[in-house]
């Protein structure tokens, strides 16, 4: 498929520059400037207690053509930068997973986060080369100071009105907090690569099926790592103009050489090879300005597997942006094989949400959201407990968001499994963005 793509390049240039004074002319320009506090403070079962935070500010800027010919160009530079940094820096605005390299955290960077070059007729579309996507296992992660991006490219064909087919090639991924493009399964792997694929690098190919009509959206999505993952998420949408349900099914399981060698005894995953199903349910319903919500999540145990769900790539299953968990770090360079909060192996969750607007007090532009959500697993010394409390304002270009998060025994898990619990984490975000 990167071969297709590839071919297809010098026909879209060559077809783009009959006009190429206009199609670079005659573009937009849009961005935005954000500022980040972040501040999180942990208390272990040991008794040990930490707190870290952190001031950034940094934002994107990008240039998009006009679509000519049915071809545009788009770039967009990104950049962070923090300032009266304490010793204890919190770096998950920074450069986190640069130090997860072994590189300093704290630095600052810049980087030509998206590039790259698309065409679309009424039938197809096919890009190529850096660019923000949005899928179960590779997302943008974009409430943070950045987004995560990816090197590759789509072919998408347009069967109907309601219903697309595609398929993703993805062989590089830049993290929301990093300045360097990483092969996407070294990424995920880290040091262990080779030890559980065989090789040093790999890359992604991701199907797609999306049928959306009326009230019913239907999508499924294929993601295959070779000698590394499979991984299958199947999601159906209800909605109508007072309530939405959803249902998910996700399907993962090593595959190849990772398999095998994760079976044997002795490896990371302490014999056991990937093999996870779980599946949540979601309702929402609405009443004028308000919206209540309620998600149910169910990761089966399989004590002979690594039970676990795995997020390398800031992927979000099982509704996580409604999750009050902040398991951002799972996603780490090298933390592939982790997992956290609602997805640990066995894990049984429900959570609660409640949106409110306030027009009708006069207060346009501001909303509040509380959420509740308890996570139950056999092997947890305590049930985890999340709580979650945001104030938004959002008037045009401009937001704030004052979000706190307080879980009592916040869990995690470490490559063989093994189930850990802090006795509390707290964190508190203050977040200021501007778009032009």
């Amino acid at each position: 498929m990167k071969f297709f793509i590839l071919l297809m390049v010098p026909f879209i240039l060559a077809h783009a520059s009959e006009s190429l004074n206009s199609w670079l002319r005659d573009g937009d320009v849009s961005g935005n400037i954000k500022y980040y506090y972040i501040e999180t403070n942990k208390n272990y079962v040991t008794g040990k207690e930490t707190s870290h935070h952190s001031n950034a500010v940094g934002g994107q800027l990008k240039y998009q053509t006009k679509r000519t010919n049915n071809i545009l160009l788009q770039a967009t530079f990104m950049v962070t930068q923090g300032f009266l940094l304490p010793n204890n820096v919190e770096s998950s605005t920074l450069g986190q997973d640069e130090g997860t390299k072994g590189f300093n955290a704290k630095d600052a960077y810049a980087v030509l986060g998206e590039v790259n070059l698309d065409y679309k007729n009424k039938y197809l579309n096919v890009w190529y080369g850096r660019k923000l996507i949005n899928t179960p296992m590779i997302g943008p992660k974009s409430a943070r100071l950045l987004p995560s991006t990816v090197e590759g490219g789509e072919v998408s064909a347009f069967i109907s009105n309601t219903t697309s087919v595609s398929l993703l090639f993805v062989d590089k991924f830049k993290q929301r907090t990093a300045k360097n493009f990483s092969n996407i399964i070294k990424h995920a792997l880290g040091s262990d690569t080779y030890a559980v694929t065989g090789s040093e690098e790999g890359n992604t190919y991701t199907a797609t099926l999306k049928y959306n009509a009326n009230a019913i959206a239907i999508n499924i999505y294929n993601m295959h790592a070779t000698d590394f993952i499979n991984v299958t998420s199947a999601d159906l949408k209800y909605t109508n103009e007072i309530y939405t349900l959803s249902a998910q099914v996700v399907k993962q399981m090593s595959v190849g050489n990772a398999k095998t060698n994760l079976a044997k005894i002795g490896s990371i995953t302490n014999g056991k090879k990937i093999n996870v199903t779980a599946f949540g349910l979601r309702t929402s319903i609405k009443h004028k300005e308000s919206v209540f919500d309620i998600v149910y999540r169910n990761i089966l145990r399989d004590k002979n597997a690594y039970d676990s769900i795995i997020t390398p790539w800031d992927g979000s299953l099982l509704y996580a942006y409604s999750s009050t968990t902040n398991n951002l770090g799972q996603s780490l360079y090298g933390n592939g094989l982790t997992a956290g909060g609602a997805y640990v192996g066995g894990t049984q969750g429900l959570k609660i949400g409640y949106t409110q607007k306030y027009d009708f007090l006069g207060l346009k532009g501001f909303k509040t959201h509380l959420a509740l959500a308890i996570y139950r697993n056999s092997l947890y010394r305590e049930d985890q407990e999340d709580l979650k409390a945001i104030l938004f304002y959002d008037n045009g270009p401009f937001s704030l968001q004052l979000k706190g998060i307080w879980i009592n025994n916040d869990t995690y898990t470490f490559k063989d499994g093994t189930v850990n619990q802090l006795d509390s984490l707290t964190q508190y975000h203050a977040i200021v963005n501007y778009k032009f």
